[in-house]
């Protein structure tokens, strides 16, 4: 009976533990179960794994979209038609949300960009390509188009087709400078950027002397280029061949003569084929060079060839340069035939100061005196060549008080205009003065010119009348 009850004891107490374990081992479950729920509500995403590769559906429609924009934009830039790419896909958040969800817009504003630029509306293409570059900021392209897309905003400028003064000029250029640079670390031994920077110093800016180098480095990279990369690379030459052609103008504008007339020949001969710039430019340029030369007949050649290929092309520059090199060889009859060729009213000042000496050598002053006045009254800029022009003339003449009035304006000109001294009036002032038999003036005005330029040619000649037995300082 005790062993029954014993039994049943046990039996009731084994039950109850089975029990407790269950309760137990349920609780853990339960609380196992939260734990993982809690473990896999932490997700973990890097480089190699995200949600989105676990379901990539969204992630590959949005990747056939990028692909399908990608071609239709092809076709529509191949056509240049730059308003149905903006009307279709600008902006990008707007018309293409999934590829800016999906990260893959960048490529696109970058075209978008390209688009904007070729309808002048470069302030949203450059906030554009900001965009692109803070995605990805070491991409070669897309400071390369920056730079290109700030560099031509700087040329509609300059043509007038925008607005841009002041210090957003400057800011503009600064820009595009900072881009080109960069763009050249990414890709040191490229050309396009290097002649394209080369071309901002040297058109923009108006420093010869800083775009030297960089159509340098741009000719150098292309030559030292194998043939396979030069094939991959193709769409760089045409830089490559205009770089040779600014580097001889640099060149001539810094004395070196035979190595501009080195690299015209050149790029006459690279060019051959491709034409990029016109036979008319090729062959003035050969006639300039050849012209500084003295080659004055292999000048001539040059420039009646430039006109043989000029037909429906502006050639004023080329009659300008074939008159002097006629009034170089000696015949000023012949030079006025050739700038006859240019109906008055379309003479440019540059083609007038010409015209006026090509009168001069024909002894027709009143003829070169009208020309120089009329170039005078309608120059803005350069106003004060005409005004040194005609107060030579005037000297010559013996009108040493109209010599020395036309200095005074251009001198006067010059400084209100540019800033600064212009030492070939002051001169002609000074000389004239002393001919006019102002002396204290002349003096005055050579002290003037020898604290500026002491070794301006005749000044030392001109002082030892103003300042007679007095040892002039070399």
């Amino acid at each position: 009976m005790e062993t029954e009850i014993l039994n049943q004891t046990d039996r009731i107490e084994l039950k109850l533990g089975e029990h407790l374990m269950e309760a137990v081992n349920g609780k853990d479950l339960v609380q196992n179960e939260k734990r993982i729920a809690s473990s896999e509500s932490v997700v973990t995403e890097d480089e190699f794994l995200s949600m989105e590769d676990l379901v990539p559906v969204k992630r590959q429609a949005a990747e056939r979209s990028f692909k399908r924009t990608l071609s239709e934009m092809a076709e529509l830039t191949a056509e240049k038609k730059w308003e149905d790419i903006l009307e279709i896909f600008y902006p990008v958040d707007e018309k293409i949300p999934e590829l800016s969800e999906h990260n893959l817009d960048a490529e696109i504003r970058a075209k978008t960009a390209f688009a904007l630029g070729h309808v002048k509306r470069f302030d949203e293409a450059i906030q554009e390509l900001h965009l692109c570059i803070k995605k990805d900021p070491e991409n070669f392209h897309f400071h390369s188009s920056l730079a290109y897309t700030a560099y031509n905003s700087l040329y509609a400028a300059k043509n007038r087709e925008i607005l841009l003064n002041g210090k957003s000029r400057l800011e503009r250029i600064e820009l595009a400078h900072r881009h080109f640079i960069k763009a050249q670390e990414l890709r040191p031994d490229g050309v396009t950027n290097y002649y394209r920077q080369g071309m901002l110093f040297k058109q923009i800016e108006n420093k010869n002397d800083r775009s030297l180098p960089l159509f340098q480095n741009a000719v150098a990279n292309w030559t030292g280029l194998d043939a396979r990369k030069r094939e991959e690379r193709q769409q760089e030459r045409k830089n490559y061949v205009k770089s040779l052609y600014q580097l001889s103008g640099c060149l001539l504008n810094v004395g070196k003569i035979e190595k501009a007339l080195e690299y015209i020949k050149l790029c006459l001969s690279e060019d051959e084929k491709s034409n990029y710039y016109s036979l008319v430019y090729k062959y003035f340029a050969l006639g300039k060079v050849l012209f500084h030369n003295n080659a004055f007949s292999e000048a001539k050649d040059a420039l009646l060839f430039a006109l043989q290929c000029g037909a429906n092309q502006p050639v004023d520059f080329v009659y300008e340069l074939l008159g002097r090199t006629y009034l170089a060889m000696g015949k000023p009859q012949r030079a006025m035939e050739v700038i006859s060729k240019l109906p008055e009213k379309k003479r440019r000042p540059y083609y007038r100061w010409t015209e006026a000496d090509i009168l001069c050598a024909l002894q027709d002053y009143k003829k070169a005196k009208a020309a120089l006045i009329s170039c005078k009254e309608r120059d803005n800029r350069s106003k004060h060549k005409a005004l040194v022009r005609l107060s030579k003339i005037e000297y010559l003449l013996g009108n040493f008080r109209q010599a020395m009035d036309h200095a005074a304006e251009a001198v006067s000109f010059f400084n209100e205009k540019w800033g600064g001294l212009f030492n070939e009036g002051i001169f002609w002032q000074a000389l004239s003065a002393y001919r006019a038999g102002e002396l204290e003036k002349a003096r005055d005005l050579s002290n003037t010119l020898k604290a500026q330029q002491s070794s301006y040619p005749g000044l030392d000649k001109l002082r030892k009348r103003l300042f007679p037995g007095t040892r002039m300082e070399g």
